[in-house]
């Protein structure tokens, strides 16, 4: 009798099933022998069986045989397989939610004269963007650059994200405490990030895979930084924590005194100083929208961005690296998607036949396995849905789409 094996990675939410035995097969564990009919069931090996793949009826497949039909998904989990005189015994599996990837946010606050009903609209709605990044079930973190305290322009974020008298409240939220003029929002991003003084300094804060999200609030233009020179310096900050100029892992959306995205001109209103050109370059940049100061209520703007930044990485999974010694067999593995609302579960169909961004609708590994990525379709309906379950199943052969 074969024995199969899973291993809980402590570090992570992902269950790996490493083998796949025969009929009878024993699972030790917290995996589970799942022989029931499931919507788009295959084929395995089953005692005397064949592991030809045959196509379930929901249009699934599994990677021996056919493919199946309609691209994207099909209704239900994942499939257990059947085959030869054994039965339903030869396939198991275990399910966990996928790893979505974190955002660290990182807001810098103009307390110049002309800003003092803008910090305290920042002050009435910050918790909003918290909130909504609470729903979306994202691991985030927050930096607030200003100087701290209760004056009239001094930043106190209050909790639930901040701590009591205007505090930081590990490890969520961090202040750095650093009085910013109406001029050089953006250099004082660069200038407090690894700075020596305990007071300023977060760049202790950031995780290297978390998306960073950039906030300068202002009513004037930075005038001692260009938006791409801000650019270069980030990128070339050591550790590689914002990517690259090929592939940036930062964004920036600034609350300014340019008009809603997409125009940039005129400026929003006469409580702003210009359109802020530059904090305008840098979102064009690192692929950020921008969005008017002269908005009373900072409410839905918070709540925009927090919306724009779940998307971008809504259809990048983190795959954990299997543990001591085990290795993953990625021809069985399964991508399930349950709607935020409630609903039928859907199996997305593996897409490796075109690039992500070429044509794909599906899901497929990045070069090196180490993600999950989900293409066309499938990505625009999973952004779209920012409460969505996102879970993948370990050990029965993956379903594909059918090639053109």
């Amino acid at each position: 009798m074969n024995s199969k094996r899973a291993w809980l990675v402590g570090s992570s939410s992902l269950l790996w099933l490493v083998a796949c035995g025969g009929a009878g097969a024993e699972l030790e564990s917290s995996a589970t022998n799942d022989p029931g009919a499931a919507a788009g069931a295959g084929v395995g090996a089953g005692a005397g069986g064949s592991s030809a793949g045959r196509a379930g009826a929901s249009g699934g497949a599994e990677k021996g045989g056919g493919a199946g039909k309609g691209g994207g998904f099909v209704s239900g989990g994942g499939a257990p397989s059947t085959g030869g005189a054994g039965g339903q015994v030869a396939c198991a599996k275990t399910q966990a939610a996928a790893k979505k990837v974190p955002i660290d946010v990182i807001l810098g606050v103009d307390q110049s004269g002309s800003m003092n009903d803008d910090i305290a609209n920042v002050k009435a709605n910050i918790n909003k963007l918290s909130a909504f990044l609470d729903k979306t079930k994202l691991d985030y973190r927050v930096v607030m650059v200003a100087k701290v305290g209760t004056g009239k322009y001094d930043v106190c974020v209050p909790p639930p994200l901040g701590g009591s008298n205007c505090a930081s409240k590990p490890p969520t939220f961090r202040t750095s405490n650093q009085l910013i003029d109406s001029f050089n929002v953006l250099q004082k991003f660069l200038s407090t990030y690894d700075a020596t003084s305990g007071d300023l300094k977060w760049s202790d804060m950031l995780r290297k895979e978390a998306l960073k999200v950039f906030i300068p609030i202002s009513d004037d233009n930075s005038k001692v930084l260009k938006g791409a020179d801000f650019d270069k310096q980030l990128l070339a900050k050591p550790g590689g924590q914002f990517g690259t100029a090929a592939k940036r892992n930062y964004v920036v959306y600034p609350i300014v005194g340019a008009p809603a995205f997409p125009a940039e001109t005129p400026k929003c209103g006469t409580n702003a100083v210009n359109t802020g050109p530059e904090h305008v370059a840098a979102a064009k940049i690192s692929g950020g929208k921008w969005f008017p100061i002269c908005l009373k209520d900072f409410g839905p703007v918070f709540e925009e961005i927090a919306k724009s930044a779940a998307s971008k990485v809504a259809c990048e999974l983190g795959v954990p690296m299997p543990p001591n010694g085990a290795t993953l067999d990625p021809d069985k593995v399964n991508v399930v998607y349950t709607p935020g609302a409630g609903g039928a579960s859907e199996t997305v169909l593996q897409d490796s036949g075109k690039p992500c961004d070429g044509g794909a609708n599906g899901w497929q590994y990045n070069a090196d396995k180490s993600k999950i990525l989900l293409c066309g379709a499938t990505c625009a309906k999973i952004q779209a849905d920012t409460s969505a379950a996102v879970d993948v199943e370990f050990g029965c052969e993956t379903k594909i789409v059918q090639p053109e």
